[in-house]
């Protein structure tokens, strides 16, 4: 080997060496950045798979108040989902600026009102407890009795062919402004 090809071998060996240093330290970095947002959507999928199977962390928190209560928890596998009709129902009083606990407070408010509405066609007189008792648990706010007869006339316009009454539900937050809802029904005949 003459020393010219010697020194050309240096020099290119010398120039691989730094790009291989650059590439890893600058790849390592990226990679870890790779990584953790791969890791970060695999987590999202998985939990946005066992939300869709009643199975995300409303879901077990339910399940475990039903079961200290010795009441029996069974998934719905129909094609009704609940925890999404109550999601749109309550839609309109629920804003993107609403921490969790206001979140609760205003489903809480919406099953109620669900509820009275569904038993409405039973009873009139259930019904009319029902809307004294949230007058008198919300009494500082004047407008509570309008919001509530709002709300029944939209389930019974919008949701009618719904007619089972809503038993409990579980809200847990999972990201960002985004909550699992969890919704536990029961029949009319079941009451």
């Amino acid at each position: 080997m003459t020393i010219l090809a010697w020194n050309t071998a240096l020099i290119f060996a010398n120039c691989l060496t730094k790009y291989i240093e650059f590439r890893n330290k600058m790849g390592k970095t990226d990679n870890i950045k790779r990584a953790k947002k791969l890791k970060e959507a695999k987590r999202k999928r998985e939990q946005d798979a066992l939300i869709a199977t009643g199975l995300g962390p409303a879901g077990k928190a339910l399940q475990q108040r039903n079961a200290s209560s010795g009441i029996e928890t069974r998934l719905n596998n129909g094609k009704i989902k609940y925890s999404e009709l109550l999601k749109e129902f309550v839609h309109p009083i629920v804003s993107e600026t609403d921490d969790i606990s206001i979140v609760k407070t205003k489903y809480t408010f919406g099953v109620h009102a669900w509820n009275a509405a569904t038993l409405r066609e039973k009873s009139e007189e259930v019904y009319q407890l029902a809307k004294k008792s949230i007058s008198s648990i919300m009494p500082d706010i004047p407008e509570v009795e309008q919001l509530f007869d709002e709300l029944v006339k939209r389930k019974q316009v919008e949701f009618l062919e719904f007619k089972s009454i809503i038993a409990g539900f579980e809200i847990k937050k999972i990201r960002g402004i985004d909550y699992d809802l969890t919704v536990a029904t029961t029949t009319l005949e079941d009451l």
